[in-house]
């Protein structure tokens, strides 16, 4: 770890007592430092107040957070941002009564070098057997109770993938373990929409918003047969080209062409 700090003070220490630890009872995001400065800070502050009204957690002094992450962020040439909002500390029990305000959590890691080399090669995908669950509720954002993508990862790091296709429980394609996901099929643009799980990434709505074709769809996993070329993505990676799902070669220059439409775009 590069940075770490709690509420504005640099610290790798947090309370027992935090309902973050005991209930997931927070939200997060991760961003990309480059040359200093932070990807989409506007963006991702934007997601992390939507994110916290969704569960309703109030008395976040936003400016304070924004000024600590611009400070905090120009020693870095490239680096992997991530902030966490907990619901603070309290006692026994899942009410929030008598708890403190909110802990605020600021940490820097290193970037992942491998998704320099996932720009040039693609990567390859599988399936993955563990399924999310249906919740409208906390559908699209980044919350901390991530005990599925836990049992996902463990699933990926024991098979010969690079990442894995995620589907609900009714089958449906949803995400991939840690990004969004578009597939082009005949020249059209498809992505899932995610009113019931998973998280809607920012490169995803940024994509959505610039490449008016895209279609978001309820697809089953059997949609991803034949298709020409599929993209991942998520705000540290970028858009990622897939060289290989489960076993059938797709396109690179079909992928790279939308992936080139959208930096035209930005």
């Amino acid at each position: 770890m590069l940075y770490c700090s709690l509420n504005g003070i640099r610290t790798e220490d947090i309370s027992i007592k935090d309902r973050g630890l005991a209930y997931g009872d927070g939200v997060f995001t991760t961003a990309k430092i480059v040359d200093g400065t932070i990807l989409l800070l506007a963006e991702h502050i934007d997601r992390l107040k939507e994110s916290c009204a969704r569960i309703a957690l109030s008395n976040i002094d936003w400016h304070a957070l924004k000024a600590e992450l611009v400070k905090q962020s120009t020693a870095f040439p490239l680096a992997v941002l991530k902030v966490m909002i907990t619901a603070g500390t309290g006692g026994r029990g899942y009410s929030r009564i008598g708890v403190s305000k909110p802990n605020v959590i600021v940490m820097v890691h290193e970037f992942p070098k491998h998704y320099i080399d996932w720009h040039q090669t693609g990567v390859s995908i599988g399936i993955a057997k563990t399924q999310l669950g249906i919740n409208p509720q906390l559908a699209g954002i980044k919350h901390l109770n991530r005990l599925e993508q836990v049992l996902i990862r463990k699933e990926l790091d024991e098979s010969d993938w690079q990442d894995l296709i995620v589907t609900d429980v009714q089958n449906n394609i949803v995400e991939t373990s840690c990004a969004n996901v578009f597939w082009i099929k005949n020249n059209a643009v498809f992505t899932p929409e995610l009113g019931s799980s998973g998280v809607a990434g920012l490169l995803r709505t940024q994509a959505i918003s610039q490449f008016s074709k895209v279609k978001l769809v309820k697809a089953p996993i059997d949609a991803l047969k034949e298709v020409d070329a599929m993209i991942i993505c998520n705000s540290v990676m970028g858009y990622v080209p897939v060289e290989n799902f489960n076993g059938q070669t797709l396109s690179l220059s079909v992928a790279s062409r939308f992936i080139g439409k959208l930096a035209c775009n930005s």
